[in-house]
């Protein structure tokens, strides 16, 4: 639709289509002097006007065209950009919650196993019942945290293929790879970031698209001051057969209406519009710090959390076995098992979360990350010089 609005303003519009005007007079009779009225011939009029139209009328508006066009490009690639980071987002968010359901997975068949281990040594005299009693309850709460576990991942998985929409797929789209922190960013300071930012994001191209149309939109306005004049032939045969011909030149005049209440609105429209691509940059720059300070906390979470994965397993494998060898209890079995769980949930969170940030931070870089870098030189859109 831009396209045939920049098709549409190169031409000129329908009211500067020339304008014919035949004044034809068959019945013209003489005056009355007594002796009856005789008929004359015919009074003939045609004249051709042409609307002459001034003051670069056409260049500016195919320029609010064109400007409207780009617009739309950078709303489009905006749009992409969104549905990527928010793609991205959601497979992350699924390869979580499949993590999440591993853990619990692991923890039932643990727990599934201690229960008939205790059996085994009831029926040995080795256990007490009330440690077979304990057994089958931390089972069965696993059994109902592996259903919400299986039910937070069925969720995830139909978010993420209703966000993918591919028909032929939908139900069968898993996601697939290990829940890992996202590889490096873009490398640069955070004011190199800043200008990458700058350069990259779509709204603030769309925005300063919407001030060349603006702009353009107030040099129309001033340029429709202008009236439009009209000149042309015209051809004239009288009543008694004289004929003239000659040159008719009509204008209006801008009495009621000179043009200036529309562009004074058109002028406010540009400033309103450079104020708002103003506070679009001052957005991007605060969104880029406040993601990049997340980033970096994100990333010492996740370096505190995942040390201490080998060493808790390592004493739940020894604790374990100590069970089976009689010389530890069920219940500290079962809180160093919690244990483990818990540094697994918190690895898993803190994975999670770093997926998250980097989301935040593809957001705020217009995904300079995942697509390729922007060179950082380059200037990000300036406010434009005044119309």
């Amino acid at each position: 639709m831009s396209i045939a609005a920049i098709a549409v303003a190169r031409r000129f519009p329908t009211s500067i289509n020339p304008t014919v005007s035949i004044d034809a007079r068959p019945w013209t009779f003489e005056r009355n002097t007594g002796a009856g009225s005789r008929p004359l011939e015919t009074d003939f009029t045609i004249s051709w006007n042409q609307p002459i139209e001034l003051g670069h009328r056409r260049a500016y508006r195919e320029a609010v065209a064109r400007a409207a066009f780009t617009q739309t490009q950078w709303n489009v690639v905006q749009a992409e950009l969104s549905a990527l980071v928010q793609t991205y987002r959601l497979h992350q968010t699924g390869t979580y919650r499949r993590e999440k359901l591993r853990v619990a997975k692991q923890l039932a068949r643990f727990n599934q196993a201690l229960v008939e281990t205790v059996q085994r040594q009831m029926q040995a005299n080795q256990a007490s019942a009330a440690d077979a009693s304990m057994a089958e309850v931390e089972n069965q709460a696993t059994i109902q945290q592996l259903a919400a576990a299986q039910q937070d991942f069925v969720a995830a998985l139909t978010e993420l293929r209703e966000q993918m929409g591919i028909p032929e797929y939908a139900a069968n789209i898993e996601p697939t790879g290990p829940l890992r922190v996202p590889g490096p960013i873009a490398p640069g300071d955070e004011e190199q970031l800043v200008r990458t930012a700058l350069s990259s994001r779509p709204e603030i191209h769309a925005a300063a698209a919407q001030v060349a149309i603006s702009r353009a939109a107030v040099c129309l306005a001033r340029a429709d001051r202008i009236p439009i004049p009209s000149v042309g032939p015209v051809y004239e045969k009288d009543e008694s057969g004289t004929t003239f011909y000659g040159i008719v030149a009509s204008s209006p005049i801008p009495v009621l209406n000179a043009g200036g209440p529309l562009v004074r609105q058109r002028e406010a429209e540009y400033r309103r519009d450079v104020v708002s691509l103003e506070q679009t940059q001052q957005r991007v720059r605060a969104q880029v710090k406040a993601t990049l300070a997340k980033w970096s906390q994100v990333q010492q979470l996740v370096s505190r959390t995942q040390p201490t994965i080998q060493p808790i397993q390592a004493e739940a494998e020894r604790m374990e076995r100590l069970y089976k060898a009689g010389q530890t209890d069920l219940l500290r079995l079962l809180q160093v098992r919690q244990r483990l769980i818990q540094a697994e949930n918190a690895q898993l969170d803190a994975l999670w979360q770093a997926t998250q940030a980097y989301a935040d931070l593809l957001a705020a870089l217009g995904c300079t990350p995942l697509i390729g870098s922007v060179d950082a030189e380059t200037a990000p859109p300036g406010n434009p010089a005044r119309p």
